[in-house]
């Protein structure tokens, strides 16, 4: 019978020759299992694990960056973008600019622009993780730093860098995801009411139904969100006008039920039925709208521009795949309950003003049913993953006046604006496994041309006549 001692040597061996191969923090498992077959004592297993740290750390790259041992997993990421863009945004005949003179024509910028954004995923002991993203720019829908977008005359001007994310989550059991903080946009979507590049601040929880209770062939889950969107003094005098005994800080709320199951054969269903709405309160007079296409200052108070918003969504897809390549056809549609509170807002703006078209005529914005109203179709065929891989998508949406919030929609498409209607199309090559090109191409026109251009101050909405929009991108990710 071999020795004890002898015995011990083996299991050294064995796991040495393990941790050669697989790395040394990954042994943990099979030294446990030494410790409880009595084939070493726990001195001994402390003492492996040790040297396993100690050899590792000095003939691999890994182990020269030394981590907190409360991190599981560290998950370092990013991309860089460069972008030509093209913008031309057409007024409708006369525009009133809040100052009694006009504004014919159109507005066009051409711009070079560029983005940086890193990322660090956490995986933490006990079921929590965390996570940071680092971006250029401040805007809250844009991580583009425009080139020569600096003070003027300050050339080749060096550019900040702002925290995108930053938060803390738990798992407490298996299906409940809890997060807490500035992170990613846990709904699904699509741009017509959220831009991608928006990062929510506030709070999120995820209930995986069918993970909890165990059931296959349907993957359910129950997504719950309330943003902070302006901190404001709770403390302040009564208010008459938002209907508060005191200032309340403003919040967005959203509630959405995921359903997504295989109908047929290598067919999946999903659809996302959902609400979002607002507690109205007003913004801060110093809260920015972020920098987005969309200008804040157009609206007569911040109060308006949360008023009016009980949205009731259900976007959705049909997935499948064709000689390999994933094909996805995808829609949403947005309803607003209070579009006519809304829709109000324009006139209330303009009181005391007087706003007219081309016609000379005064404008008065009568609530239609249409403005209330917002929906998208459209399909994306193929993904980026290698080098060589080629991706085409097309979508065509219309976005009534009041139906949406402004404020967190595509600052891209018609630049934010409601009452507009168009077509979004675009591709993607991969030139290397992580750098691709790609266009897309953007164009909106008005939806109700009896607004005119009059009504520009209470929301993006009908003073353009039509917006064009042109970006080509090449992007790398590391």
């Amino acid at each position: 019978m071999l020795k004890q001692s002898t015995v011990q040597l083996m299991a050294l061996g064995l796991v040495g020759s393990f941790a050669a191969t697989a790395a040394a923090q990954d042994s943990g498992a099979l030294i446990d299992a030494l410790v409880r077959k009595g084939v070493l004592k726990d001195q001994e297993a402390e003492q492996i694990r040790s040297q396993l740290s100690r050899d590792y750390a000095a003939n691999t790259p890994a182990g020269k960056l030394n981590i907190s041992s409360s991190v599981k997993e560290l998950k370092l990421s990013g991309d860089v973008r460069l972008r030509y863009q093209y913008d031309d945004a057409h007024d409708a005949g006369t525009l009133f600019n809040g100052t009694g003179s006009t504004n014919n024509g159109a507005n066009q910028r051409s711009r070079y622009r560029l983005r940086l954004r890193v990322n660090a995923d956490y995986k933490l002991a006990d079921d929590f993780f965390a996570g940071f993203g680092l971006q250029t720019t401040q805007n809250n829908d844009s991580g583009n730093q425009t080139m020569g977008g600096g003070t003027a005359g300050d050339y080749n001007q060096n550019y900040g860098i702002f925290i995108s994310k930053a938060f803390l989550g738990w798992t407490p059991i298996s299906g409940v995801t809890l997060i807490g903080g500035k992170q990613a946009n846990p709904f699904y979507t699509t741009d017509m009411l959220w831009d991608a590049d928006i990062s929510p601040t506030g709070f999120t929880q995820r209930f995986d139904l069918h993970k909890i209770f165990g059931f296959s062939g349907l993957e359910l889950s129950l997504v719950g969100g309330e943003f902070v969107l302006s901190d404001n003094t709770e403390s302040g005098a009564p208010n008459a006008t938002l209907g508060h005994k005191t200032v309340t800080d403003a919040f967005a709320y959203q509630v959405q039920l995921i359903a997504a199951s295989e109908i047929v054969e290598g067919v999946k269903l999903t659809v996302a039925p959902g609400i979002y709405t607002t507690n109205t309160a007003a913004l801060a007079a110093t809260t920015s709208d972020g920098g987005g296409e969309f200008n804040s200052s157009k609206w007569s108070t911040k109060l308006d521009q949360l008023q009016g918003l009980k949205l009731a969504l259900l976007p959705g897809d049909v997935s499948f795949k064709v000689a390999g390549k994933p094909v996805k056809f995808l829609w949403d549609l947005a309803w607003n309950a209070d579009g006519k509170a809304r829709a109000a807002l324009y006139d209330k703006d303009m009181s005391g003003k007087t706003a007219t078209v081309a016609a000379a005529s005064t404008v008065t914005v009568v609530h239609s049913e249409r403005d209330d109203w917002a929906y998208l179709a459209g399909f994306q065929f193929g993904e980026n993953k290698k080098k060589g891989d080629l991706s085409f998508m097309a979508n065509y949406r219309v976005v009534g006046l009041a139906s949406v919030d402004p404020n967190i929609n595509d600052s891209d498409w018609a630049l934010s604006y409601t009452n507009m209607q168009g077509p979004k199309v675009g591709f993607l090559y991969s030139l290397g496994d992580a750098t691709t090109v790609g266009a897309t191409y953007y164009s909106a026109q008005s939806l109700r041309k009896d607004l005119g251009a009059g009504h520009v101050s209470a929301g993006p909405g009908s003073q353009r006549d039509n917006v064009q929009v042109l970006q080509v991108d090449m992007s790398v990710k590391f």
